[in-house]
């Protein structure tokens, strides 16, 4: 397989400091699409911040790489 280039490219998240990579997985076509939307009651309320955090955090890994290239 590595003589096929298979996975070239992957950025496995756990060899990452903060365990995110700006790899999309997706197809295009279902790329940046949301499939579930936390309401504001009980848990919901701290998934919903920790959902904006890691969306924070993910965009700030994107911007840094844009920057190198």
């Amino acid at each position: 397989m590595k003589e096929l280039n298979y996975g070239k490219g992957y950025k496995y998240a756990h060899d990452y400091e903060e365990k995110l990579t700006d790899m999309q997985c997706l197809p295009d076509s279902l790329a940046g699409r949301q499939y579930y939307t936390p309401g504001v009651q009980g848990r919901e309320a701290k998934v919903k911040q920790w959902m904006e955090s890691l969306e924070a955090r993910r965009k700030a890994i994107s911007d840094e790489n844009q920057s190198k290239t």
